[in-house]
């Protein structure tokens, strides 16, 4: 007990995008897009007007340029979920660049957003290989949270010939 000494949190600010450093700057490999049918949490560059795409690249954060001898996360440090003013551009220099105001997704909306493109990719993955005659739906525990999933996941394929229901990684719950 007692006193305890903790250092100040100062969350990364992330974008919901994987990068790359490509040409001398941070490059976007990609925007992970967690479906179009979930709009739960998605990826700031998705947002209307943004028009950020797969490929432009990130030179500065809120006026302050992006050092490539730094991991890209440096400059985003402390702004997680906060507006900030993003300069990108189609090539990896100034001119000709744009300046876009982005709100910041928590690391926790971003795992958020990762785990839903992973469903997304599963449930994509059956509708292709089934001809849309299977549905896919992933139940992450059997909590509140799960039983949460399976109802928002069921309500949109009850239709279906067939159901398969993902139950990898559980973490478990009350049912």
């Amino acid at each position: 007990g007692g006193d305890v000494e903790q250092a100040a949190q100062r969350g990364v600010g992330l974008l919901g995008a994987d990068y790359e450093l490509a040409n001398g700057a941070y490059r976007v490999r990609r925007i992970v897009d967690g479906g179009a049918w979930d709009s739960e949490v998605r990826s700031p560059l998705q947002m209307a007007g943004i028009n950020v795409k797969e490929g432009d690249y990130f030179l500065a954060v809120n006026g302050n340029t992006i050092v490539t001898s730094k991991d890209p996360f440096a400059a985003f440090q402390g702004l997680a979920g906060t507006t900030i003013s993003l300069t990108v551009n189609s090539a990896p220099n100034l001119a000709g660049s744009r300046t876009v105001l982005v709100e910041t997704l928590t690391p926790q909306q971003e795992a958020r957003l990762r785990n839903l493109a992973w469903i997304e990719t599963k449930r994509a993955y059956v509708e292709q290989k089934r001809n849309g005659r299977v549905g896919y739906i992933f139940v992450p525990s059997t909590g509140i949270d799960g039983q949460t999933e399976l109802f928002r996941m069921f309500a949109g394929q009850w239709t279906k010939d067939a159901l398969i229901v993902d139950e990898r990684f559980n973490n478990g719950g009350q049912i």
